[in-house]
């Protein structure tokens, strides 16, 4: 399971370290994870994320900045990557979209050792 999902904090650190390889006065920034705590994403994903960060950056001198944005494409499982490669000028001359399959943990563990559990979601029909 080790070689098959990437921590959370694992992803960020290579994101950043993905947007830098090329030049390292490039800033990164990573929205999307800020209300998450845990999770582990599949490490093929993040290999790919890692080097479509890697193509965006070396294809293109002029780029300054790497924004990182994750943002739900089918809530709680899939989620779409956006990738822009700016120019000092705030210019965006190319970005990447992909998917991040994200598995976070669920309901139970915020719930360990509660006495007595209202449940009053909608059912799941």
């Amino acid at each position: 399971m080790r070689l098959m999902h990437t921590k959370l904090p694992d992803f960020l650190k290579k994101a950043v370290a993905a947007g830098k390889r090329i030049n390292p006065d490039t800033e990164v920034t990573i929205e999307g994870f800020e209300s998450m705590k845990s999770a582990k994403l599949a490490s093929l994903r993040v290999g790919r994320i890692e080097e479509e960060i890697i193509e965006l950056t070396s294809g293109n001198p002029n780029i300054k900045k790497i924004e990182i944005q994750m943002i739900p494409r089918v809530a709680e499982t899939i989620n779409t990557v956006i990738i822009k490669g700016v120019e000092a000028d705030g210019s965006c001359p190319k970005a990447i979209m992909d998917t991040m399959f994200l598995t976070v943990p669920g309901e139970e563990v915020y719930l360990e050792g509660v006495g007595e559990i209202s449940d009053r979601r909608a059912p799941l029909d």
